[in-house]
């Protein structure tokens, strides 16, 4: 979904105070405006060179927080790029950018999907996302599996509550459960949350008992790891392919399986693009 560069500034001055978008209105021509990204890390090199006012203006007027939170005005390499200028001025960015979902707009219906996946990206890309774990919570419970799925990758990074964790990890979708796995591993230690494990090695879900496998082998269990193994020299390609994520897992790599990269189209944990259906139940289960 790309904007044109009309439709990309309408997004962007959209609920803008009056007074911004006039001063925005003397440092470009609205009729021909230059290209978002452009304009704004222009301001941000105008700022290293002393002159921060346009920079200002952008935080300020919340032209930045609209552009990063729109797939449509940005690319996800670009909304990184920005994200991480921002943070660098304002330290609570990352927290204004998920609020802003909820600002004004009846939830969930008035929410968009589409913006709520490209915060997420987003966020999934900072390396210490405790402090959103509360807003993010309401999200797991977003009617968009997607969403769900996202949110559970991020969220098992970092919640400590067992029994939030137990229900985050009752989700029916199997890439949901995989995904919450995964964030698990990203973790320092996972002593804490072993029951939890536990009982993923046992999911009819390929990919969920694969990972949880892997977190068993880390801690020592040396069944886990034959379990793996055999796993990986299977001749169904679902089964070796998580099988080949576990034992990244199981050696200890704690880098993101599918690491946010600027492509067409997010891919998750489960090898498939967001943007199709979730996979049914009795599918997982016939593959399992």
């Amino acid at each position: 979904m790309d904007f044109s560069t009309i439709d990309s500034w309408t997004v962007v001055v959209s609920e803008s105070q009056p007074s911004s978008i006039e001063k925005l209105g003397n440092l470009i021509d609205f009729g021909n405006p230059p290209a978002f990204f452009d304009f704004a890390d222009r301001q941000w090199q105008r700022r290293g060179e002393g002159d921060a006012s346009g920079w200002d203006l952008l935080m300020d007027g919340q032209f930045i927080l609209r552009a990063v939170g729109h797939p449509g005005v940005l690319s996800l390499k670009q909304a990184l790029t920005l994200m991480g200028f921002a943070l660098q001025v304002d330290t609570l960015f990352d927290t204004k950018l998920l609020r802003r979902l909820l600002a004004q707009r009846l939830w969930p219906e008035e929410v968009p999907s589409d913006e709520v996946m490209r915060t997420l990206e987003v966020l999934e890309t900072l390396d210490e996302p405790q402090r959103l774990s509360m807003t993010l919570l309401k999200f797991s419970k977003f009617p968009d599996r997607r969403v769900q799925s996202k949110v559970a990758k991020i969220l098992g990074r970092c919640i400590d509550s067992a029994e939030v964790m137990d229900e985050l990890f009752s989700n029916p979708d199997g890439r949901v459960r995989a995904n919450l796995i995964e964030g698990i591993s990203r973790r320092n230690s996972v002593e804490m949350l072993l029951p939890l494990i536990e009982r993923a090695t046992r999911d009819q879900h390929t990919r969920v008992s694969s990972l949880a496998l892997a977190l068993r082998a880390r801690t020592g269990h040396s069944g886990s790891n034959a379990l793996i193994k055999m796993r990986a020299n299977s001749k169904m390609n679902d089964i070796r392919k998580s099988a080949e994520a576990a034992q990244r897992i199981a050696s200890g790599d704690k880098t993101p399986l599918d690491p946010v990269v600027p492509l067409a189209g997010n891919v998750d944990s489960l090898g498939v693009v967001d943007g199709q259906p979730a996979v049914a139940p009795a599918v997982e289960e016939v593959h399992s």
